[in-house]
């Protein structure tokens, strides 16, 4: 009796160690995604915190003519949908205007994008103005929140949501 592996047994053995790797494999990818949305979530609230920290006297930002503590985030269709911006309000109407000083453009990862703006599917300008800080959607006090919807580009159903609300909270779905 010859001892050893028949052809068709190292066949079948290769076979499923290929199914098994490629399934481990599409797993990674996907949960890679889905980190890299969280992170891009937590970015964006990190970047809602400081417009708002700018507005609570932490940092004035130099507009051509005097400084300003308001600040804010611009969402657009005109912007890439996977980035935002980061401004001063130097006009003091409490929405972006491109007189106004831009800090920073934030560009999110290449698998994400921002799917939705509410209350508007426009645009969306999240002011925050001293003293406590007040906070503007799109140059008014009038919505309750705002919702700012992240997704992946290759699966648009897996989202995360930043909220904020009239009073300042930022809080992360």
């Amino acid at each position: 009796m010859d001892k050893g592996f028949t052809l068709i047994e190292l066949m079948v053995s290769m076979l499923i160690i290929a199914i098994l790797s490629t399934i481990l494999f599409m797993s990674r990818t996907t949960q890679e995604k889905r980190l890299a949305l969280q992170i891009a979530t937590f970015t964006l609230a990190q970047d809602l915190r400081e417009a708002q920290e700018i507005a609570m006297g932490a940092g004035e930002i130099n507009c051509s003519n005097k400084t300003t503590f308001v600040a804010g985030i611009h969402f657009d269709n005109s912007l890439p949908l996977n980035s935002y911006l980061l401004f001063a309000d130097c006009n003091g109407d409490k929405k972006y205007q491109p007189s106004d000083v831009s800090i920073r453009q934030v560009s999110l990862n290449k698998d994400i994008q921002v799917c939705s703006v509410s209350p508007t599917q426009s645009g969306l300008d999240v002011v925050f103005a001293p003293p406590e800080p007040l906070v503007y959607f799109n140059g008014k006090q009038t919505d309750n929140e705002a919702i700012i919807t992240l997704c992946l580009k290759s699966q648009p159903s897996i989202q995360s949501r930043v909220k904020v609300n009239l009073s300042g909270r930022i809080s992360i779905e």
